[in-house]
């Protein structure tokens, strides 16, 4: 049987001839895919999109790790899009779950399906407050693009010296007392086992 011949130009003929349709498949997937980082349109929830898929759980402090927040610390204000203030001190009667985000953060967006799933199902035994420094009107724009309603999403102005970070997302989770349990920084995977099993443990004491 004669061969047919390749009517397209030569390095094409020979990348086909090279590669097994399976190869052909992936090389054309990995394009598409560093398309659509690379466009600004699509760069961010592509990046979210992998980020998800490769968070963790984290771990909490070990006991010599962890630390109690200051007085002055206790008097840290958020405010949630509304305006209206609330203290760390207020908030601290249950445990806290404290999120550092921000609306351009790929690692903050791909984590905060997790923390709003954790969210559901605690929200009435543990303070959540994901916080950012951007406008109201910026983060209000974000939650009504993404869906997010009825959150825990506050504002906040400078962070006090012991949640004060380079990166985010960075996140704390507080037991009652005020105490620091688990710092970790970078997304995460906050719907898991193990950090429910960590809420149920400061809930009980």
């Amino acid at each position: 049987m004669a061969n047919i011949e390749c009517s397209k130009p030569a390095f094409i003929c020979n990348y086909l001839k090279k590669k097994k349709p399976l190869s052909i498949f992936f090389d054309i997937v990995f394009v598409v895919l560093i398309v659509l980082l690379i466009y600004p349109g699509t760069r961010k929830d592509v990046a979210a999109f992998f980020i998800r898929l490769t968070s963790l759980p984290p771990s909490s402090l070990d006991s010599d790790e962890q630390f109690v927040v200051s007085k002055q610390s206790e008097q840290w204000k958020v405010y949630d899009l509304q305006m209206r203030p609330e203290t760390l001190e207020s908030l601290n009667e249950k445990p806290v779950f404290i999120n550092i985000w921000a609306t351009w953060c790929p690692p903050c967006i791909a984590e905060l399906p997790a923390i709003l799933e954790l969210y559901a199902e605690y929200g009435d035994k543990v303070n959540f407050v994901l916080a950012t420094n951007e406008s109201p009107e910026k983060v209000k724009a974000f939650l009504i693009k993404n869906k997010y309603d009825k959150t825990p999403f506050y504002l906040y102005g400078n962070l006090p010296v012991e949640f004060q970070t380079e990166s985010i997302p960075t996140t704390y989770i507080l037991s009652k007392n005020g105490k620091v349990v688990l710092v970790k920084k970078g997304a995460a995977r906050w719907n898991s086992g193990k950090i429910k099993k960590l809420l149920d443990s400061l809930l009980q004491h």
